[in-house]
């Protein structure tokens, strides 16, 4: 479906309700899964609240699809991007092998035998866990630089709330030491879940350097199999999926191994790391392990793994950008004092794996507000960027008054251009005789024999003079015009395209510009057909004349010449030959302004660097025919999405993360409401966008940029009002207004399914085994402020329906209007309370077998035999 990122930008507000504690946050992807959640968290913080994330970002991927541009997700910026694509891994681990180098290290750990030239494709770790660690090792300078820097902005979030937030900002309250680090990724093999435990190490150990007073608080996120089993090559390929499985099994045995705080206080494990030296290992590497499965443990299910990727980038926003997050770390304190009491009765062993869950009821605002942009935009770009053809009548009076009006008119009795070919600076360029037959014979003298020889030279010697001298100079004059004319038609002519356009459309630009270049053409034809009657008739005609008449007065000679002469015959043949010579010194001339306006209209190569006048409209038509194409392809795409059936939940998906107060059958109605339905707008922003002249117009509208850029370009013009129109709405307004009506029980039920629905997403049971009882915490939040008594209804009806499902929620009052929010979090977990463990440990003990795949099981080999399974209590009860 279309998504304009100036539409999402409408709904991004942010309100603080109440005094907001805000810690300097680093978020950080791992491999594909892990990266595409942390971008599509820092894009909802772009949408739900407008500003630049004050958290920092890091994403990492042996996969360059990972950080491709995706309109879901935020861009991924230069400072943010750690790629582990190696050119020559085979070169470097040569050198591991060997013991040379800065690489030696990786020698402990390294499966013995191991390819590492899938990561010259650049399309990951192929599911192999020591290939993804054996790109991050080759990569560790550029982590570090990337981290450091991360680390000082973060630390850095005070001086940028003034700026950031304005009056807002004396609401924050910062506590610069209390540094908060997401890790997410996945445990199933691939990158991510190659990473998971260096890069909270070398993280730690960054921070520790950096910011010696800062408290880090590390928090995983970390992705199961059954989030990827719908897969289609997964599907098709299960061998795979089984390896995943064994990845996970692997991957949970060293997640609980290294976040036992206790045992590793104990028996502390050191890692080596290239010009890092050794890291020892005494403390959980994280704080809080949080695991995701795509169900919960009432059998609902998000189908495909966007969704829940979806889900935990929303859980994740709840905990970063609302006062979520500080309700969640109070409890904290008291949830971990009591796990820490409360072990595991069959390891006697600390819990460490807590799940999440949440669910939201919200006013769609980003599909109502794009409803009412593409109604604005479907009909702007069709009644007034198209437009219509102007009429046969129009289009006469429209192009003559034009020609007329900028000189260029050469039809009929008009000769504009050829005169302006002519004329420079107010002179006109002709061809006028030196002498008058009077002054010719006065200065012939003698008789009348001798003044007709003497008139018959001298029009012989003009004759070759208006052919060598006149032509020329009326060449030169013809050529110097050229390039100015031009210009001059060129600026009226786009300047009338400019207007035609912005007042008529671009169909009555294109009638105009199709019945110029006719125009046009003709006038060539014309002037070509007017040289070649010149040049076969008119001018040998002349030649002729005048040949005659100096042969004539070139005969009279002797008596008998005399004798003609006296009947003045002499004066009637130099009248006609001066007379002729004069017409055929013009009509030259003439000739030469016919040929320089042929060219001018028509010529091939440039004149001047510029292309003909043909040439010219011949460009602009191309171009307005296709932005003609354009403008309909972007018409076409509001009309789909206006008329596209807008889905309320992903089909087949058994649990509503996101349920909608407005049905899209009410949107219309609802935008009426909201005064958007009739909302003007400034016409003159929207051309703006488009362009300001012809050039620009042109330009944006046939370069072959996605149309959707253009959309949301014109849609970034109507944001502001929008959002004026969007200001005194929020989510308790409209249940307000629809419990005045007859949706009361819709209401009640919507708010029903939420806390039923909102439970954690893995397969551990609703209860723990043995006895003991998972910690929970569950939050609603709300737009408002504490006392506002809009939100008593509201939360009268939650609070008791949590209490039928033995919640006790926390209400939260947050800064985003337009949603609920409900999150959960449980804690108090072994891995092996997963249902889902037992298959993933099937699959484990079959990859042991083989030594080569045992090896590649682990991030080191030396894990396997060292650490516990996560079914290791089985052993001990079970002799």
């Amino acid at each position: 479906p279309l998504r304009l990122k100036s539409v999402e930008k409408v709904g991004a507000q942010l309100r603080l309700a109440q005094e907001v504690q805000v810690s300097p946050t680093i978020v950080i992807g791992l491999g594909g899964s892990g990266t595409y959640t942390a971008r599509r968290l820092k894009r909802l913080m772009e949408i739900r609240y407008g500003l630049p994330p004050l958290v920092r970002f890091l994403y990492l991927d042996c996969d360059q699809d990972a950080f491709a541009s995706k309109p879901e997700l935020s861009d991924v910026q230069d400072a943010e991007k750690i790629d582990l694509r190696l050119p020559n891994p085979e070169q470097i681990l040569e050198s591991v092998r060997s013991g040379v180098g800065e690489y030696a290290v990786m020698k402990d750990w390294l499966p013995d035998e191991l390819s590492v030239s899938i990561l010259r494709s650049a399309r990951g770790a192929g599911g192999i866990r020591p290939i993804g660690r054996f790109a991050f090792f080759t990569h560790l300078d550029n982590f570090e630089q990337k981290f450091r820097s991360a680390l000082d902005s973060a630390l850095a979030i005070e001086g940028q709330l003034a700026t950031l937030l304005g009056e807002l900002a004396g609401r924050v309250r910062i506590d610069p030491n209390q540094l908060r680090l997401y890790i997410v990724g996945s445990l199933c093999g691939g990158t991510g879940s190659s990473l998971f435990l260096d890069v909270a190490i070398l993280a730690n150990h960054i921070i520790r350097q950096r910011a010696p007073n800062a408290i880090p608080s590390i928090v995983g996120t970390f992705y199961l199999p059954s989030v990827f089993q719908n897969e289609s090559q997964l599907r098709e390929n299960r061998s795979f999926f089984d390896i995943i499985c064994a990845n996970a099994y692997a991957g949970l045995m060293e997640l609980e191994y290294f976040c036992d705080g206790s045992l590793l206080q104990r028996n502390p494990f050191t890692f080596r790391y290239p010009n890092f030296g050794d890291i020892k290992v005494d403390s959980a590497v994280y704080h809080e392990d949080f695991v995701v499965e795509s169900f919960t443990p009432d059998g609902r299910c998000l189908l495909r793994k966007e969704e829940v990727f979806e889900m935990v980038a929303r859980s994740l926003l709840a905990d970063i950008g609302s006062p979520v997050g500080a309700k969640i770390r109070a409890a904290n304190a008291n949830i971990a004092t009591v796990l820490g009491m409360d072990l595991c009765p069959f390891t006697k062993k600390h819990r460490f794996i807590h799940s999440l869950g949440m669910t939201s009821f919200a006013i769609p605002v980003y599909e109502l507000v794009m409803r009412g942009t593409l109604r604005i935009l479907s009909q702007f770009l069709q009644d007034k960027v198209l437009g219509n053809p102007l009429s046969a009548n129009d289009l006469e009076r429209e192009v003559n008054a034009f020609l007329e009006a900028n000189r260029l008119e050469e039809r009929g009795e008009r000769n504009d251009l050829l005169e302006a070919l002519l004329t420079d600076d107010g002179t006109r360029l002709s061809y006028s005789l030196t002498r008058t037959r009077e002054e010719l014979e006065k200065e012939a003298g003698g008789s009348e024999v001798k003044q007709a020889q003497y008139v018959a030279n001298w029009v012989d010697n003009e004759l070759n003079r208006i052919r060598t001298e006149i032509v020329t100079n009326a060449q030169y004059r013809v050529n110097d015009r050229k390039s100015e004319i031009l210009r001059t038609a060129f600026r009226a002519i786009a300047g009338r395209l400019e207007t035609l356009i912005r007042t008529k459309g671009l169909h009555a630009a294109q009638s105009f510009i199709n019945q110029l270049i006719a125009v046009f053409e003709t006038v060539r034809d014309e002037l070509s057909k007017e040289i070649q009657d010149y040049e076969m008739q008119g001018k040998p005609s002349l030649d002729n004349t005048i040949s005659n008449q100096v042969a004539f007065l070139r005969s009279l000679q002797g008596f008998w010449g005399s004798m003609k002469a006296l009947g003045r015959v002499d004066e009637q043949a130099m009248d006609v030959a001066l007379k002729t010579l004069q017409k055929y010194g013009n009509d030259e001339v003439l000739n030469v302004a016919r040929q320089g306006a042929i060219e001018l209209i028509g010529s091939e190569k440039p004149i001047d660097g510029q292309p003909s006048l043909l040439k010219q409209l011949g460009e602009w038509r191309q171009g307005i025919e296709k932005a003609i194409v354009k403008v309909n392809n972007l018409v076409h795409l509001c009309n789909q999405g206006l008329s596209r059936h807008i889905q309320i939940k992903t089909t087949g998906s058994a649990y509503p993360l996101e349920q909608w107060i407005i049905f899209p059958s009410e949107f219309d109605d609802w935008l009426k409401r909201m005064g958007i339905a009739d909302m003007g707008y400034d016409e003159s922003a929207l051309w703006k966008a488009i362009g300001e002249n012809l050039e620009e117009q042109l330009k944006k509208l046939t370069t072959e940029n996605k149309p959707e850029d253009l959309l949301d370009d014109l849609a970034a013009q109507l944001s502001d009002e929008f959002a004026q129109k969007l200001q005194g709405w929020d989510i308790l307004r409209v249940i307000d207004e629809k419990r005045k009506t007859d949706e009361k029980r819709r209401i009640d039920a919507i708010l029903q399914t939420m806390v039923e629905v909102c439970q954690p997403f893995w397969s551990a049971p609703r209860h723990a085994p043995g006895g003991v009882s998972y910690q929970t915490f569950m939050a609603f939040t709300v737009p408002t402020a504490e006392d506002d008594e809009r939100f008593a209804e509201t939360k009268s009806a939650v609070e008791k329906l949590a209490k039928e499902f033995g919640y006790q929620p926390e209400m939260v009052h947050s800064g985003y209007p337009f949603a609920l929010d409900m999150v959960v979090r449980v804690y108090g977990a072994r891995a092996f309370y997963l249902n889902s463990t037992r298959a993933l440990k099937h699959q484990y003990e079959q990859k042991q077998q083989d030594i080569k795949t045992a090896q590649s099981l682990h991030l080191d080999k030396r894990f396997l035999g060292f650490l516990p399974t996560l079914h290791e209590h089985e052993k001990t009860s079970n002799p």
